[in-house]
């Protein structure tokens, strides 16, 4: 749909926003540019960037600046140079070769993609809070589709932007977790509605608010000082800009194309297709076997990114489905003399804002109007943003080559009629560990638990890292019993090793452990699932504290 433009509702410069055609939906009750630039303000004084994060960025633009020097600000935050050499080190940038520290990121990257990454790292841990586990899955789910499509899109054009992309597509759906903060359920309720028809976001929020995510999240990151390209990207990548895709260039248009494919993968808007393939079609030469490969790409690299991050996943996202799905209706479409131009023949405009959940989301929005920008749960909201009582990140995933492990794995042992087990550790306090002893003694740790397991297995334990703090043991012929006893001791030797380290500085080294096993893997046994038995029984096990193990037989 062709928006007219109009100026931005929230008083911001230069900035020109798409407002969709109107459905019949009454004029809404508050002011929208009062009510964005509270919602900024607060979210300004709620999420501030990391000290680090704005630090690299003084002097990423200070020309005098040094590489020590922004190798010394980032070394300030353990946590993020591990993240830092952990997304370096995955296929996502794909070097020849590993990089092992900060100096030799810099060497190869350059200041400008590390700079990227540091602001990529940097969401505040209080926006993430307080927000339902199935609701935040799906935002990653779709951010991380579209900062991921963005570098790939980006490759296939022989651009040499992708990193700026892949940020670009990361940042560009910060406001929507602004709008679940302030509005919570009834923002996600709407959401999921919109999700359900297959409708456009941003045009349901133009039509229902008056504004949408995009413009709140553009205002957001301005507040923060990032840098106006950065924003203006993706200010102009998003759809309800208003901006034709032909006067799109550069990084826009990258963002434009990986957004739409995010659409259809994500949220499976197969009516999107057509537009996706046009446009692509315009910026480069390709053809149905590219499309799949650039698919295949996409969904791998979407686990390692999330696996990086730290980040769940609805489970059961297969890409490849969906695009051969979209394809049939093309073939159905094409086949149709009396076929619409666009696939199906619904109205999911109008389902969605006939729907209760619309009505729920004025009534609030005009609430939080009215109580000048503060949610009601506000108070509540700034004490859980508070250190001791953030809500922790589920740090264990499998990626596509673990599951692919995992796999082989129980084929081997259906093969010889034995049993398969999966043993998943993670360190607690994870932070604190990284303070006190170093990212050093993260490496050390993983190769003392794999030789621990190579001794105790008799070599039939294959030890394989699952997010940054933790570690998946995969043991063929081993039943559950067995496996339990193999991880209390692989939980003993490490906490006497501890001890032990002088660079531990006393601190006592506690881990936790989750297994899952199945006596004769079933061909019907998907890898994903006995992995997902093991790490509810990890979380379950990190709920009591150092060394406990929980344990589960899959029938």
């Amino acid at each position: 749909m062709a928006f007219p433009k109009a100026t931005d509702v929230t008083g911001g410069s230069s900035i020109t926003t798409g407002v969709p055609k109107t459905l019949g939906h009454a004029q809404q009750p508050f002011d929208e540019a009062g009510l964005v630039a509270q919602m900024v303000s607060r979210a300004q004084q709620l999420y501030s960037l990391p000290t680090v994060a704005m630090d690299v960025l003084k002097l990423t633009a200070d020309e005098h600046a040094t590489v020590v020097q922004i190798k010394q600000c980032i070394q300030r935050d353990p946590a993020m140079t591990l993240k830092i050499l952990k997304v370096v080190n995955s296929p996502l940038f794909g070097l020849s070769g590993q990089v092992s520290d900060l100096n030799q990121a810099l060497a190869l990257l350059g200041i400008k993609p590390l700079k990227l990454l540091v602001l990529g790292f940097s969401l505040p841990k209080a926006m993430l809070q307080g927000i339902e586990a199935e609701v935040l899955a799906q935002y990653w789910q779709f951010a991380l589709t579209k900062a991921v499509a963005a570098r790939e899109i980006a490759r296939l054009q022989r651009k040499n932007f992708g990193d700026d992309a892949f940020i670009a597509g990361l940042l560009s759906e910060i406001g929507a977790l602004v709008m679940l903060q302030d509005l919570g359920d009834a923002y996600a309720n709407f959401a999921n509605k919109v999700l359900q028809e297959e409708a456009d976001l941003s045009e349901m929020e133009w039509e229902t608010l008056g504004f949408d995510h995009n413009i709140l999240g553009c205002r957001l990151l301005q507040s923060w000082n990032l840098p106006e390209t950065l924003v203006q990207v993706i200010r102009e990548g998003s759809p309800s800009s208003g901006i034709d895709f032909g006067k799109l260039s550069g990084q826009s248009a990258t963002l434009r194309l990986a957004h739409n494919l995010a659409e259809v993968l994500a949220h499976h808007r197969l009516n999107l297709m057509p537009k996706f393939l046009d446009q692509l079609k315009s910026t480069t030469s390709h053809d149905a076997d590219t499309v799949e490969h650039l698919v295949v790409d996409i969904q791998e690299k979407l686990y390692q990114m999330a696996g990086v991050l730290s980040v769940s996943l609805p489970d059961g996202t297969d890409y490849c489905e969906v695009v051969a799905e979209a394809y049939v209706q093309l073939a159905q479409l094409a086949e149709s003399v009396a076929a619409p131009l666009a696939l199906g023949d619904h109205s999911p405009q109008e389902q969605v804002i006939q729907s209760p959940e619309v009505q729920r989301l004025i009534d609030t929005t005009k609430s939080l109007a009215e109580n000048n920008g503060v949610p009601p749960l506000a108070e509540k909201q700034s004490r859980a943003a508070t250190p001791a009582e953030e809500v922790p990140v589920d740090p264990i995933l499998a990626d596509a080559s673990m599951l692919i492990e995992i796999a082989s794995s129980m084929q081997r042992c259906r093969g010889h009629r034995c049993e398969f087990s999966i043993s998943l550790l993670k360190i607690n306090q994870f932070d604190e560990f990284l303070v006190v002893a170093g990212i050093e003694e993260v490496d050390v740790w993983r190769q003392l638990v794999a030789a621990i397991v190579d001794r105790l297995s008799d070599g039939l334990g294959r030890v394989l890292p699952c997010g940054e703090m933790g570690l998946a043991v995969l043991l063929e012929d081993h039943d559950r019993h067995q496996t339990v006893t193999l991880t209390r001791q692989i939980l003993d030797l490490v906490t006497s090793w501890s001890q032990r380290r002088e660079c531990h500085q006393g601190m006592e080294l506690a881990l936790c452990g989750g297994v899952a096993s199945v006596c004769v893997p079933p061909k019907s046994l998907p890898p994903q699932e006995i992995f997902q038995a093991a790490r509810r029984c990890l979380l379950a096990a990190s709920q009591g504290g150092g060394n406990a193990i929980k344990s589960i037989e899959v029938l």
